[in-house]
């Protein structure tokens, strides 16, 4: 046992005096790949802001560099998400995103035949809960 499973087990033990485990659970793979798009789109925005101080204040274009790392990106994206899920994410990190007047929030046809939604779309996590409405 680690020591803040030894910590745990004795507070427990001695304030409830039961027999009992305790175990670690491993992240499911949804959850890891939840983690790591979101630490993705977050590094991405990151970079634009980067890229765009970078022009504006030092008058340093690093666009020409950058442009083949967002290819691989989206190459790896275009694997793994549907034409749909990847038009939103394209749609977050280059158009709405960078729209400082934007309200974070976008509106859907979710199911044909009912009235679009309304949905928050300003975070990596509420982009991430979106495209998971749509199927690979």
């Amino acid at each position: 046992m680690n020591n803040n499973k030894k910590d745990i087990h004795k507070v427990l033990k001695n304030s409830l005096d039961l027999g009992f485990k305790i175990r670690t659970k491993s992240p499911s793979p949804e959850q890891i790949e939840k983690r790591l798009f979101i630490e993705t789109i977050r590094t991405m925005v990151e970079i634009q802001d980067r890229t765009e101080f970078m022009i504006s204040e030092l008058g340093i274009d690093t666009i020409a560099y950058e442009d083949k790392y967002y290819r691989v990106i989206e190459n790896l994206f275009k694997i793994h998400f549907s034409e749909q899920q990847l038009s939103l994410i394209q749609m977050y990190l280059y158009e709405l995103k960078p729209d400082k007047s934007w309200d974070g929030k976008i509106e859907l046809d979710l199911q044909k035949g009912k009235d679009p939604e309304v949905l928050e779309f300003k975070e990596p996590l509420d982009v991430w809960n979106v495209i998971k409405k749509f199927k690979k």
